[in-house]
């Protein structure tokens, strides 16, 4: 003889939306399902709870409550315009229950003649796609008694007379809806597949649009962003490969970065680390490469100590890890070297570069963007410290790789160009100096756009030139274009706007207007107080040249 079994189903919703709906839909399914499975011994009971104000003292505990659901074999989930109070948190309990033991979880949606979802519920919505549960939409109770019932003949494994029985059952329509029901996963798969093709087609269409030079760099910029922002919303609302996902995510805060859009670059690069350690653990390669862009990006906003923190981090992964050619440690060697030299110590800066240059010099990628970057930032810090001879050599070394590696008109050549302008100047060969700084500005006008941070930075250098030919009106013409990108893409806190200011402040003292030369000096002296520190040559440099004014304004020179 058959034994018995009882189903025991757990209705959650919010109760003081849903009191009615609750009511009906858990009588006459129970009626319903309780002679749909009477002939295979299956006996349906709901439970629910009914408490509808907070105050009523018979109302039930939510521990009560989540003991009922956890006598349950079912749970139904029902929305409408609000989440409920306790309906989110009964919803965990039954995936906690859904991991543990076969339970089953069906959540409903009652459109009920509304055209859109109500907001409120859309950050359940977006829970419930990464747990792989996806709602069903119904236009009224009836559709979602008739949905619940196939779904539940479907999952207790009902059989018998299966096909006449379920036409009798669900009446008028039912077949459509139950064909629904078994193929919602296969349609949800398959729209998937497609929307995550469509990501790959977007993400393939970012380069051919940055190389087409028949439009202007800003639309071709603001394009891109458009893509990138489309497939990383796409990406996030369907379930999008993991690695895939991570690499969008790099892709995308890359090229803000590159284009001077720091904060917005900073967002990406952190919810793309977030991921990567989801995925595999803190000490993994991708996390260190990760820390190494975070800390570069830092680098650019000019937050020195916050850029050092992360390359730091990046390095106690690198030296955890095997790396066979030293190629990842190399870099970070390198990134670290750079912000110690932004920060002024130049022979820590020198040291780190050592380590770096000792690691890829007899390797076979030396003739690559690694070995060109540490011979640049090699020469940087040799033209500092004096040493032009030693930092024109590496400087030359460096022109050469880049030509090769990047092209003789990519940003990164231009940059060399540009260092390579600044030890000619150095030399006091202004000409010289204004052919490479000139080129270099050129190649990144084309390339970056004409309020690009460091096309910012190449009117700063020629501005430079022109103060030290005593051409100040041309250096206060260049220096103020110069601020104005500064400004604009990196606000007044960055060390480079204060450098503007202190050149402009340079300027003014020269041509003896000594109030708009302490006016632009202490704007650079107390950024460079804040950024850099007390101690740092620049702002030392700045505090002599505020005291030079002082002086002057004093007796008018």
């Amino acid at each position: 003889m058959p034994t018995t079994r009882i189903v025991k189903i757990f209705l959650a919703s919010s109760i003081t939306e849903l009191e009615d709906e609750r009511i009906r839909i858990s009588d006459s399914i129970s009626q319903d399902l309780t002679r749909l499975f009477e002939q295979d011994d299956i006996f349906i009971q709901f439970l629910r709870s009914d408490c509808i104000h907070e105050g009523n003292n018979s109302c039930p505990d939510q521990e009560k409550n989540d003991e009922m659901l956890r006598r349950c074999d079912v749970s139904l989930f029902l929305f409408k315009d609000k989440e409920g109070k306790y309906t989110i948190h009964e919803y965990e309990v039954a995936r906690n229950l859904q991991k543990e033991k076969n339970h089953k979880i069906y959540v409903y949606y009652l459109r009920d003649g509304k055209e859109k979802m109500s907001n409120e519920l859309t950050p359940f919505q977006e829970k419930l796609k990464k747990d792989n549960v996806y709602w069903k939409e119904c236009d009224s109770l009836s559709d979602l008694k008739y949905m619940f019932a196939l779904g539940l003949l479907k999952d207790l494994g009902v059989h018998c007379g299966e096909t006449v029985r379920i036409a009798d059952e669900v009446k008028k329509g039912g077949d459509a809806i139950f064909r629904q029901y078994e193929s919602a996963e296969k349609q949800q798969v398959e729209r998937r597949e497609l929307i995550h093709q469509e990501i790959e087609k977007l993400l393939a269409q970012t380069d051919p649009i940055m190389k087409n030079t028949d439009t202007l760099i800003s639309a071709r910029i603001t394009q891109v962003i458009g893509i990138y922002q489309k497939a990383d919303l796409w990406a996030s609302k369907t379930d999008y490969d993991n690695a895939k996902y991570i690499f969008l995510l790099s892709g995308y805060a890359s090229f803000l970065e590159d284009y001077g859009l720091y904060n917005e670059a900073e967002v990406i690069y952190l919810r793309q680390v977030s991921l990567i350690e989801q995925c595999y653990g803190e000490l993994h390669p991708y996390v260190a490469t990760s820390y190494s862009n975070i800390g570069g990006l830092f680098w650019h906003k000019g937050e020195y100590d916050k850029a050092l923190e992360y390359s730091f981090k990046a390095l106690r992964i690198r030296e955890s890890l095997p790396d066979t050619d030293g190629r990842e440690l190399a870099t970070t060697f390198n990134n670290i070297g750079t912000i110690y030299d932004n920060l002024g110590d130049y022979q820590k800066a020198l040291e780190y570069y050592n380590k770096a240059f000792r690691l890829v010099e007899h390797q076979s990628y030396a003739e690559g963007r690694n070995y060109a970057a540490l011979c640049n930032n090699i020469g940087i810090v040799y033209r500092k410290i004096g040493n032009l001879t030693e930092a024109l050599k590496y400087l030359l070394i460096a022109l050469d790789v880049s030509k090769k590696v990047f092209g003789k008109d990519h940003p990164y050549t231009a940059s060399t160009l540009n260092n390579i302008g600044q030890v000619y100047e150095s030399f006091g060969k202004h000409d010289e100096a204004l052919k490479y700084h000139e080129e270099a500005l050129w190649i990144n006008i084309e390339n970056l756009g004409v309020d690009h941070p460091n096309v910012g930075k190449d009117y700063n250098d020629i501005g430079f030139v022109y103060a030290n030919m005593n051409n100040y009106a041309k250096a206060l013409e260049l220096y103020k274009k110069a601020l104005k990108i500064k400004h604009n893409k990196l606000g007044d806190e960055h060390p480079d706007t204060a450098t503007c200011y202190h050149n402009i402040g340079y300027v003014y003292y020269q041509m003896k207007d000594f109030e708009k030369a302490v006016e632009n000096l202490s704007k650079a002296l107390i950024t460079r107080k804040r950024m850099l520190g007390v101690d740092h040559p620049d702002t030392a440099a700045t505090k002599l040249l505020v005291n030079a004014v002082m002086f002057a304004k004093t007796f008018k020179r």
